[in-house]
């Protein structure tokens, strides 16, 4: 063999072994597609878990450039978190409340059914589900999976009819924007992004106290009119805003006809508002006043 025929087979070897090392090695990983959901960073501090429904339930907002980042926490409860969140191009304002609900948000299974009698179950578009809609029905009378996340979001949906109604009428409630299952974004209420105060922080002289208590009594009525009992008003949930209030967190709006607790909520939040502006120096008789009140706009039956 010459020396050009070794050369030749020694190529032929490499050649070889370089085909073999080719074949045996993976298959390069195809790139992933990330959408802006999954890709939606908030630059609030949160915990891993929060940011990550955050990035689930307002990412799409961010997507449809409705708020472009989540700016601070305003408020926890247990039903909701509520966010300062700067608007994004397709909004109008530099701030927006979103309040982004809980996986279960609702209050404790025990409460639930007093505030939902006779009200109405929502669908997606905020349409109460007809009886033709008999395998939802039936899911919720279950509590199936299903039957959960469609009490769910009809809990979120009768806050957003509620807000669209009284906003209408001229109430004093944030303007409601947009909402996903678990999102409802809002007008935001305060300077900047830092939000109003409730109520129940403020001090009034009783001269700001008196127009106040009859702006709130104005709204109570307007939502009387409307068919509905806030079912949890207080100082706590009126914010106030350049002297004025706004009335927040309607999830558990209580029908005023169809629910036979109806009149003893009505009465609860008279009471509860009344013993705020009590301490204003604003005189108030809540019985006379809950009897007045249901009588013009419910029936004439005693309230019990």
């Amino acid at each position: 063999m010459t020396d050009s025929d070794e050369l030749d087979l020694r190529v032929e070897r490499l050649r070889a072994r370089h085909a073999a090392r080719k074949r045996n090695q993976p298959a390069p990983l195809a790139a992933v597609e990330t959408s802006p959901v999954d890709t939606f960073a908030a630059a609030i501090a949160v915990t891993k878990a929060e940011r990550a429904w955050i990035r689930e339930h307002l990412g799409p907002m961010h997507q449809r450039e409705l708020i472009s980042d989540v700016l601070r926490r305003i408020q926890a409860g247990k039903e909701a978190t509520v966010y300062a969140c700067s608007a994004g191009p397709a909004a109008t304002g530099p701030v927006i409340a979103a309040k982004l609900y809980r996986a279960k948000s609702m209050r404790g299974e025990r409460n639930v059914e007093h505030y939902q009698q006779g009200r109405d179950v929502l669908d997606a578009d905020g349409r109460a589900i007809r009886p033709r809609g008999w395998r939802l029905q039936k899911a919720i009378a279950q509590k199936s999976r299903a039957g959960r996340e469609a009490t769910q979001s009809s809990w979120l949906l009768h806050e957003r009819n509620i807000l669209t109604a009284l906003a209408a009428r001229g109430a004093d409630v944030p303007h409601p924007i947009e909402h996903g299952s678990f999102a409802l974004l809002m007008e935001f209420i305060g300077d900047g992004a830092e939000p109003a105060p409730p109520l129940s922080q403020v001090s009034l002289t009783p001269s700001e106290a008196r127009p106040l208590f009859q702006r709130v009594l104005h709204n109570v009525e307007l939502l009387l009119d409307l068919g509905w009992v806030h079912g949890d008003l207080s100082a706590f949930n009126l914010l106030y805003h350049q002297g004025r209030v706004v009335l927040i967190d309607f999830p558990q709006v209580v029908a005023a006809r169809a629910n036979p607790d109806a009149r003893k909520f009505f009465e609860r939040d008279l009471e509860r508002v009344a013993q705020y502006f009590g301490r204003a120096g604003v005189a108030v008789d809540v019985a006379h006043l809950a009897q007045q009140l249901w009588s013009k706009y419910v029936g004439a039956e005693p309230l019990a």
